[in-house]
């Protein structure tokens, strides 16, 4: 338990150390320019027992919301549609005339009596008749054997042996009655067909159509269209801003020895982290991926060194430690 816990422990720092070291280019370009001072181990009273690190602290990050504009300020134009009146005009649609319309047959319903199949003769087979019997069969003929034997004085010699035929009961099926045809006669088939035939045939018939009007809707334009320009304001948007105060560097920095990391102040490191808001997984007492990457985003928020559980990190956070 304690070879796993060494392990996670140096596993943090060295991940801490490999993610952050590496900052944005900027941040770089700004370093190269003014190098960061890291203090030497002389410049510090190390007592025996005690375990230090090099951690970064990071540029403290500063959000403010900013008007951002989305769209310039324009000119519009307004266009009023011209004011039209609605009236009617009564016009001949369709003038008088005289027509001729076909006045279509009648029809009346029959039935008839309609042959659909003739009478015809059809063959059918009758199936042969079988009866079920028992027969003896030989299955095995008798037969003489010589097998090897003692004669009188103990001489070998060989004696012919009679073996009896083997027999078994076979059911058979015996023809009684061969198979047949007879014919038979099939019936013709008629149907009742109802069929339509002509009562009164086509005709020819005038029809005089009367003139046909409708009332046809007119416009009339009341007031003219115009156009009127109109200024637009400009469109802004809220936008979330991120800056950075400071300059990132390196510090040396107290940490918790391997040898004193435990369950229990790793369970109340998680805890911490829990009620100031950071995710540091299940408090479990394991120093797993979820609770470094929380210790270390609580490290650069609070702009503590980044890269491994110091002392400064338990003060910050109200961690009693050793």
């Amino acid at each position: 338990m304690s070879t796993n816990k060494n392990r996670l422990l140096l596993g943090s720092v060295l991940t801490a150390l490999a993610l952050y070291m590496p900052f944005s280019y900027a941040q770089a370009d700004l370093a190269m320019e003014q190098p960061i001072q890291v203090p030497s181990p002389t410049d510090l009273e190390v007592n025996a027992g005690e375990c230090w690190v090099y951690g970064q602290i990071k540029p403290r990050a500063v959000e403010k919301t900013v008007a951002v504009t989305v769209k310039d300020s324009h000119t519009t134009i307004e266009v009023t549609p011209a004011e039209i009146k609605r009236g009617y005009k009564r016009v001949v649609t369709r003038e008088g005339t005289v027509t001729y319309r076909l006045q279509p047959a009648t029809y009346k319903r029959v039935s008839e009596q309609v042959l659909v199949r003739p009478e015809t003769t059809r063959f059918v087979k009758v199936p042969a008749v079988y009866e079920q019997r028992q027969k003896r069969v030989v299955i095995e003929e008798a037969r003489t054997v010589i097998e090897q034997c003692n004669s009188f004085g103990g001489t070998a010699a060989f004696c012919a042996k009679e073996v009896p035929a083997k027999e078994e009961w076979v059911n058979v099926q015996v023809l009684v009655q061969p198979e047949q045809s007879k014919v038979e006669v099939v019936p013709a088939k008629y149907e009742t067909v109802t069929k339509w035939v002509i009562d009164q045939p086509a005709r020819v018939v005038e029809v005089s159509l009367a003139p046909k009007l409708e009332d046809v809707p007119v416009d009339e334009v009341v007031k003219p269209a115009s156009a009127n320009p109109r200024q637009v304001p400009a469109q802004t948007r809220q936008m979330q801003m991120k800056s950075y105060q400071g300059k990132p560097k390196m510090v040396m920095r107290q940490a918790v020895c391997n040898g004193d990391l435990n369950a229990t102040l790793i369970m109340t490191l998680q805890d911490k982290l829990n009620r100031n808001g950071y995710n540091p997984g299940p408090v479990d007492g394991m120093l797993g991926e979820k609770t470094i990457n929380a210790l270390q985003a609580f490290q650069g928020e609070s702009g503590l060194a980044v890269g491994a559980i110091t002392f400064e990190s338990l003060d910050a956070l109200g961690v009693r430690h050793n």
